[in-house]
């Protein structure tokens, strides 16, 4: 019997679209070598050379990953007709997706961005028979935004097998650059770094890793940091990132700062994937404690809350002073992100797709 033939939609519109592109090329990896015939579609304006060039480690060439012959977000019927040679549909989705008659569909959400209030989004929906979320609080917002359950499928990390006893003080922060509710805010998190490098303490750096969006706001951020040990990594490597992180004893987060969370939720991190990679090199996480933060990180067990430069301030402070509370926090850290492994995902997905 041949195997089963998978169609796998992605919503990404370029190369740089962060931890949802990894999430849905892992998932495509591991059912490909699970015995399944995958077919990995992509928006008209993604690179595909770029693609397998950044994302290479996921060996790529063993998917077969094109363009779509159809407007990748088009919502009409006439997407039946590239699926219908397909088994499975898997549509990466965050809005109403498009109609499909196979009898095994998934929605892969990353977040609900709305409700599904008209009649005709809530008939397209009533086609899918499955949504796989990316954590808890996402299945949160899908029952309240969408009513309908869903399956919490962590996206994964690679889990390193040593864990790095003899890191430097340095600060890292990943996260793409551009202003708005939901920016990353690394002009909060340089603000708060050169507090500290004004309290005195020396021989500490930040690296600020990300992809950029607006030129002008990391311009801004680059005047913010003058003399200051500051640096940026627009175009970062994922073996600089990892020597980065491999190195450094804190992962700062301001994403969600000011934020009601229960009023304006798709500005809040849905999960967090920079966080738990940071994890898995001991990094300690200071985060804003909401969203998908929440599940992730343990205030006081492997990293801290933070709603306040002071309070960044204060918890960086006693991780750099106190060699015990750094070694206890990071070896925590370091335990929780396996529970996040590529391996987990694995268990996962044959539990969904093998029965």
């Amino acid at each position: 019997m041949p195997p089963k033939k998978i169609a796998i939609y992605s919503n990404a519109w370029d190369t740089n679209a962060g931890g949802g592109i990894v999430y849905i090329l892992a998932i495509a990896k591991i059912l490909r070598e699970k015995g399944f015939d995958i077919t990995l579609f992509f928006s008209e304006t993604i690179n595909l050379a770029e693609l397998h060039l950044l994302y290479d480690t996921l060996n790529l060439n063993i998917l077969k990953v094109k363009k779509s012959s159809i407007p990748i977000f088009s919502q009409l019927v006439f997407a039946i007709k590239e699926w219908m040679d397909f088994d499975i549909v898997i549509q990466q989705s965050l809005e109403s997706p498009r109609i499909t008659f196979l009898k095994k569909s998934f929605i892969l959400c990353d977040f609900p961005m709305k409700k599904m209030d008209s009649f005709i989004e809530k008939l397209r929906f009533w086609f899918w028979k499955n949504i796989i979320v990316n954590s808890e609080f996402t299945k949160y917002w899908v029952k309240k935004n969408w009513k309908r359950e869903a399956i919490v499928v962590y996206p994964p990390i690679e889990i390193k097998s040593n864990l790095n006893k003899e890191k430097n003080k340095d600060l890292v922060c990943i996260g793409r650059f551009n202003k708005g509710k939901r920016s990353k805010r690394q002009d909060v998190v340089i603000e708060g770094f050169k507090k500290i490098i004004d309290r005195g303490f020396s021989g500490i750096n930040l690296h600020l890793i990300g992809f950029v969006q607006d030129i002008g706001y990391v311009n801004e951020l680059r005047n913010l940091s003058n003399e200051y040990p500051i640096y940026f990594y627009e175009k970062c490597t994922v073996e600089k990132k990892s020597e980065i992180l491999n190195n450094s004893t804190i992962f700062i987060s301001a994403c969600g700062l000011n934020i009601d969370e229960n009023i304006e939720p798709h500005f809040v991190e849905h999960y967090g994937i920079s966080v738990v990679e940071a994890m898995s090199f001991g990094c300690i996480p200071i985060v804003i404690g909401k969203g998908g933060h929440k599940e992730t990180v343990d205030h006081g067990e492997n990293g801290y809350y933070w709603d306040s430069i002071d309070e960044f301030v204060s918890y960086t402070s006693s991780i750099l002073c106190d060699s015990k509370v750094k070694d206890r926090l990071s070896n925590n850290a370091f335990y929780k992100a396996k529970q996040y492994s590529i391996n987990n995902l694995e268990l996962k997905l044959t539990e969904i797709f093998i029965k």
